[in-house]
């Protein structure tokens, strides 16, 4: 017997009226069940609630972000920035869910027009004062949707995001609204079927309140007649890593990052103890990462994070 009942309609397609149950989780945040929708493919937790701004800016993981990272180091950055690396001058870029805007600071080095928006106001403030950035903004993005004042973009990017809203079909609406006609929509979300998936303890609600793959993906995606045109597997091998040291993880740096606020001598010591952090997990979980990641290729099983650009559907668009 799930701990929760399924919904009587899909929360996601808003049509789906079958589900399948597929686990249940409990923590001290209380007790979901995890469905998928026998329409549109989509798994969700129920409740399926995001648990707002406060509830993520008081997690371990947001903590030390924007004490460490400056340059550019999640590998669907990396990607884009390689697969994208002639870009016209002067295209808009928008991306939702910026972070401390790394990101978008290099899109504007090479040229771009870039805007920004995520809820954390202590990303944003770094955002203006470390790269110069204007257009970036601390609302919600139902609010950001709501402005008078925005342009319709080349590129809308949203990493990392889509699996923690409570709206994904309302939210991607609302993106095409914004979208040039010829638009592209660029996204990246953990891939479900990935090895060691019910290790992650992020992939849990009230953190994340889906899971995707590719199916589920565009299946949402055909609901504003956009259609893959690119896809493809990130990260593999580090997903599989962070996977196996979950159990390890002690959260010393997010400690010290949180007591080295406000104070640039400390920020050695925070920096010491990051890296003796990343020497531990490759130490605890690099080899048996070795082993699985070439498990996976042999198989021919997808790991890490999905990255796939959306366009309005033609043809020849999957």
């Amino acid at each position: 017997m799930p701990f929760q009942q399924p919904p009587k309609i899909c929360p996601i397609c808003q049509e789906g009226k079958l589900f399948k149950f597929v686990k249940d989780y409990r923590s001290k945040s209380g007790k979901f069940s995890l469905f998928e929708c026998e329409l549109c493919k989509i798994q969700f937790w129920t409740p399926f609630k995001n648990p707002g701004v406060d509830w993520y800016e008081k997690q371990d993981s947001f903590t030390a972000r924007g004490i460490l990272r400056y340059k550019i180091y999640r590998d669907y950055h990396k990607k884009f920035l390689k697969l994208y690396k002639n870009l016209p001058p002067n295209i808009k870029v928008l991306d939702l869910g910026c972070g401390i805007s790394e990101f978008i600071a290099e899109l504007q080095k090479r040229g771009c027009e870039v805007w920004g928006v995520d809820f954390d106001k202590n990303f944003i403030e770094i955002a203006k004062k470390n790269f110069n950035l204007k257009n970036v903004y601390t609302m919600s993005f139902d609010d950001f949707f709501q402005k008078q004042d925005i342009p319709q973009f080349d590129i809308i990017t949203f990493f990392e995001v889509i699996e923690h809203l409570d709206n994904p079909l309302k939210f991607i609406q609302n993106a095409k609204k914004i979208l040039k006609p010829g638009g592209k929509i660029i996204l990246s979300t953990p891939e479900r079927e990935r090895l060691l998936v019910n290790l992650a303890h992020l992939d849990f609600p009230p953190h994340h309140l889906t899971r995707w793959n590719r199916e589920a993906v565009s299946n949402l995606f055909k609901k504003i007649n956009f259609g893959i045109s690119h896809i493809e597997h990130i990260g593999q091998f580090g997903c599989l890593m962070s996977a196996i040291n979950e159990k390890f993880r002690t959260g010393l740096v997010n400690k010290t990052a949180e007591l080295s606020k406000g104070n640039n001598k400390k920020l050695v010591m925070v920096k010491l103890v990051h890296l003796g952090g990343n020497l531990k997990d490759y130490l605890i979980g690099g080899i048996p990462a070795i082993f699985l990641w070439l498990f996976s290729k042999l198989t021919k099983h997808e790991n890490g994070t999905i990255l796939i650009e959306f366009k309005k559907r033609r043809k020849r668009i999957i």
